[in-house]
């Protein structure tokens, strides 16, 4: 890759696919962000007065205003810049089974942390005799967005195109190839080593 934020970029998504602490990949997806729209931005501003770029570039602005996908990197990179919400989380999966071998129809389940002690009330028609409860290990997802007051869901196409897996890296990766597509072009119109 030829632009530098577009390469800062790829080895976050590649620090994303290593790292082994939530922290550490939260990091690297919030940099991710902040570089995407960096390419932008300093592409925009750099041509902003040649009128033939405008013409130009006009059909990736209207994408970046009406793509699901475009939609949502920008409002996270957004988000994570100037609110106090993240756009990707960790979610807690339990995992409760009946030891007996009878089984039983869950009729609801609560659970609260208080003070250190994560409790789990279950609640059955059949009465729940033994037990237990295990954490099930998950994997980041993005997640619905605030920002200025308007929500933004998780991206569910890009180009046309049906999202499946709502994984940080997968999106990352489908927004890489985008912008390094956009500097390609760019580079071809102004035949220029961007």
């Amino acid at each position: 890759m030829r632009d530098r934020d577009l390469r800062i970029a790829a080895s976050e998504i590649e620090k994303m696919k290593t790292t082994k602490s939530f922290e550490d990949f939260r990091e690297s997806w919030e940099n991710f962000l902040m570089r995407l729209e960096k390419v932008w931005e300093v592409n925009e501003r750099k041509y902003k007065k040649d009128q033939s770029f405008q013409n130009w570039v006009s059909p990736y602005r209207k994408l970046r205003k009406k793509d699901p996908l475009l939609i949502f990197l920008k409002q996270a990179r957004n988000a994570e810049m100037h609110s106090i919400s993240s756009s990707v989380e960790k979610p807690l999966k339990i995992l409760v089974k009946d030891t007996s071998g009878r089984g039983f129809a869950l009729d609801s389940i609560s659970t609260r942390l208080e003070k250190g002690v994560f409790t789990i009330n279950i609640e059955t028609r059949d009465g729940f005799a033994e037990g237990k409860a295990e954490l099930v290990p998950t994997s980041p997802e993005v997640i619905r967005i605030k920002n200025r007051d308007k929500w933004y869901n998780p991206p569910w196409s890009h180009l046309k195109n049906r999202i499946d897996d709502l994984h940080p890296i997968y999106i990352a990766e489908l927004g890489l190839a985008f912008y390094a597509a956009f500097v390609e072009e760019l580079g071809r119109k102004y035949g220029e080593n961007i």
